[in-house]
């Protein structure tokens, strides 16, 4: 009877572990699943800044025009405007922002400078012009913005 006893407490012990390895195995693969649909979530919301991209040029290349324009044309640029102001608002939804720059000047780790100019009056770093918006998703650069910034003589 005693062999009975140790050997069915063998046998579910063995089960117990066996279930324990799966569990294991079963997180590593939920984690690693986890990472990869961050990493497509990640690359479609950069996507998604591109088509931003391409809503701010058509902004600017119409703003000079803006006053000659047709009203049909106007309508359609502001029907533009709703849905750029649409997709702002998603991307907020998921915690990405535009990357902002309050006081005036180039970050560390938000900004790739494209260009610098000297620029009397002005302090080293100051920013000039943003070339392309950056994106952050909560503390995290998704894209860091492109700027030219007044840069020494």
């Amino acid at each position: 009877m005693t062999s009975y006893f140790s050997t069915e407490k063998r046998r579910l012990f063995e089960k117990l572990i066996t279930f324990q390895q799966r569990i294991i195995a079963l997180e590593a693969d939920l984690l690693e699943e986890k990472r990869e649909a961050s990493k497509k979530e990640e690359k479609m919301f950069l996507e998604l800044c591109v088509v931003l991209d391409s809503f701010e040029n058509i902004f600017n290349a119409m703003a000079e025009k803006e006053e000659t324009l047709d009203k049909g044309t106007r309508r359609m640029l502001k029907s533009f405007r709703a849905v750029y102001r649409k997709l702002i608002r998603l991307l907020e939804a998921h915690g990405i922002k535009q990357i902002e720059f309050p006081n005036g000047k180039s970050e560390i780790g938000l900004c790739k400078i494209v260009e610098t100019r000297p620029e009397a009056g002005r302090e080293a770093g100051e920013i000039i012009a943003i070339v392309r918006n950056g994106y952050q998703s909560r503390e995290q650069v998704l894209r860091s913005a492109e700027l030219i910034t007044v840069g020494e003589e």
